[in-house]
């Protein structure tokens, strides 16, 4: 029998695992110590940033919600400013059932996502001969629930956030903002080097 598309695929390679019974070489390491100090650091770091990130992003989804728009917002903590955006919800973050359900109920636009595909029912993946014959010729052979679907997926569009400051009272703007829009902060940090160290010591020592 001829070998098919599906024949002459590539296998993936597997490695064996290695054998436990001796014991790891061990070697001297250039810089490893400071290598691994700041891998800490930023572990720590990150926790941090990722806290202070949704207090400011609260903060400054109050103030847009109070303004009725989404127009920048300027941030101001002493010498430190920042660029407080609402953005629209990026096309490649897909909506799911209950937003879509919600932003239809509030009369906020969707629109179809092209993220949306077919594929092969896991159902005749391994039925070699099946795949025998579709390598051969795919039309009129397969059945016709051969290919599978997504199903229809869907986005914000560029006019789902002025409907939502539109069609929304602030009981429930809050909420539906967080599914159209993504939320940025440009900082810029006014302090001195001395400053930073201070922070970033008083982060690390928990």
């Amino acid at each position: 029998m001829t070998a098919n598309m599906f024949d002459k695929a590539k296998a993936t390679e597997t490695t064996k695992p290695k054998s436990k019974g001796k014991s790891k070489p061990t070697i001297n390491v250039a810089d490893l110590h400071m290598y691994a100090a700041l891998k800490a650091a930023e572990k720590a770091i990150g926790t941090m940033v990722d806290t202070l990130k949704e207090t400011v992003n609260e903060t400054a989804l109050e103030a847009f919600i109070e303004a009725g728009r989404s127009d920048s917002i300027q941030g101001i903590d002493g010498d430190t400013t920042a660029s407080l955006q609402l953005r629209k919800r990026t096309s490649r973050s897909v909506l799911s059932d209950q937003e879509v359900l919600v932003l239809n109920e509030l009369n906020i636009s969707v629109e179809k996502s092209t993220d949306s595909r077919f594929y092969i029912n896991n159902e005749y993946a391994e039925d070699q001969e099946l795949l025998g014959k579709v390598a051969a010729a795919l039309d009129g052979i397969v059945p016709e629930d051969f290919i599978g679907h997504t199903g229809e997926k869907f986005v914000v569009t560029s006019d789902s956030m002025r409907e939502a400051f539109a069609n929304c009272d602030k009981t429930n703007l809050r909420d539906v903002l967080k599914i159209v829009s993504t939320q940025a902060a440009r900082t810029k940090f006014g302090g001195s080097h001395d400053d930073m160290v201070a922070i970033l010591d008083g982060v690390l020592k928990g």
